[in-house]
C-alpha cells in the first residue's frame, strides 16, 4: 500500500494548486455471486424450416410423409426436423403436428430459439455500489495486509432487478468454442437466471486523500479503488456527504 500511496500523491500533486490534507487507507466488501443459466441462440429461420411451421399451422398434419410430399423434401430430413421442433417447444404432437404458443411467436418473428448448454458464470458485487464491478479479484493476494473496514462498508444482499443481472452476465459471458467470432455477442443470448448465489466475500483496500484547493476554497476527497484500478466516484459521493464538514471543521477552520 506504501508504494501505492507514493504513486498517487505524486499523481495527485503534478496540480499545484492542490495540498493533501490527509491520507487514509480502508477496505470495502465485495461479494462473488455464481450464477446459473441456459443461455439461447437465436438464428434467422431458413425457408424450410418456416414452411414447415406453416404447414402444421395451416394444414392436419399427421405424419412426416405427408410434409416430405407437400415439401417435395426427403422423408427421414423431413422427420428428423420435426422431432427437433418437438424437441424445442415449437411444435407438439396430438393428432396432428400443432404449432405451440412458442411456436406461433418465434414463426411470427422469424427468429429460431434454440438452447445452449446450462452456463455458470461469477460476478463481483458490492452492495456500496449498488452494481457490478469489474476487476481481478486475485491480484488482492498481492497486498501483504489489509487496512481496516470502511466506516459506511456495507454487506447488505444483492437487490438488483434481473434485467440488470442479465445485462451484466451477457457482457461478461465467456466465449464458447463452438460460436464463431461474430456470433458470441450478436445471437447467443441470456434470457432468464436459473440460480444465484452468494458464495464468497473478500475485502477491497482503498486510497483515500482528502483535498483542499485554497485558490477555489475547494475542499474534496479521492479515492482509489484497488480493485477497478480507477478513482472511484461512488465511494467519494458517500464520503463527501457523510464527512464534508467534520473534514472543514478539522483541517480548515483552524487555520482561517
Amino acid at each position: 500500500m506504501k508504494a501505492l500511496e507514493k504513486k498517487l500523491t505524486n499523481k495527485i500533486k503534478q496540480d499545484p494548486k492542490v495540498e493533501i490534507l490527509t491520507t487514509s487507507s480502508w477496505c470495502f466488501p465485495i461479494q462473488t455471486i455464481e450464477f446459473k443459466y441456459q443461455p439461447v441462440k437465436r438464428l434467422t429461420m431458413d425457408i424450410l424450416m418456416k414452411m414447415i411451421l406453416l404447414s402444421c399451422q395451416q394444414a392436419e398434419i399427421a405424419e412426416p410423409k405427408e410434409l416430405s410430399d407437400l415439401l417435395l423434401v426427403e422423408e427421414l430430413f423431413i422427420r428428423d426436423l420435426l422431432q427437433n421442433l418437438q424437441n424445442t417447444g415449437l411444435v407438439e404432437k396430438t393428432e396432428y403436428y400443432q404449432l405451440t404458443a412458442r411456436g406461433k411467436k418465434q414463426l411470427e418473428n422469424g427468429i429460431f430459439e434454440e438452447a445452449q448448454k446450462e452456463e455458470i458464470q461469477q460476478l463481483l458485487f458490492s452492495s456500496n455500489h449498488k452494481d457490478f464491478l469489474s476487476g481481478d479479484i486475485e491480484q488482492l493476494d498481492d497486498f501483504d495486509e489489509l487496512p481496516d473496514a470502511f466506516a459506511y462498508a456495507s454487506e447488505e444482499p444483492m437487490d438488483v432487478d434481473d434485467e440488470v443481472i442479465i445485462s451484466a452476465l451477457q457482457e461478461n459471458r465467456p466465449d464458447s468454442d463452438d460460436e464463431e467470432p461474430d456470433e458470441k455477442a450478436v445471437q447467443t443470448f441470456i434470457t432468464s437466471i436459473e440460480s444465484k448465489e452468494t458464495i464468497q466475500f473478500n475485502d477491497i483496500p482503498c486510497m483515500q486523500f482528502v483535498i483542499y484547493n485554497k485558490e477555489k476554497d475547494l475542499l474534496y476527497v479521492r479515492v482509489w479503488n484497488t480493485l477497478t484500478e480507477h478513482w472511484d466516484e461512488t465511494l467519494e459521493k458517500l464520503l463527501t456527504e457523510k464527512e464534508l464538514l467534520k473534514w472543514r471543521e478539522e483541517y480548515l477552520d483552524g487555520k482561517e
